[in-house]
């Protein structure tokens, strides 16, 4: 992997979108995840993760190479008595 890619990685698992430095020409796409855990992109199908079913991840298009960003946020509240 090069560095730029790993760069690019952790950028977006740890920033919010539209705090996101993207390569230049890449393209984002947003896509439902199946119940399959599937998404489609051009045609074809990519498996994401079940655990993602009927949530929306964003996809970054860069030269040839498909990046699935999914973002979850989480709020947990537990009684302390």
């Amino acid at each position: 992997m090069r560095s730029e890619d790993q760069l690019m990685i952790n950028i977006s698992a740890n920033s919010p979108a539209e705090n996101m430095a993207l390569p230049e020409g890449a393209n984002i796409y947003s896509r439902k995840v199946a119940r399959s855990g599937h998404i489609s992109y051009e045609g074809r199908p990519y498996f994401i993760s079940k655990a993602l079913a009927g949530r929306y991840i964003r996809l970054i298009v860069v030269d040839d190479r498909l990046i699935v960003d999914a973002a979850i946020p989480l709020h947990k509240e537990y009684p302390l008595a």
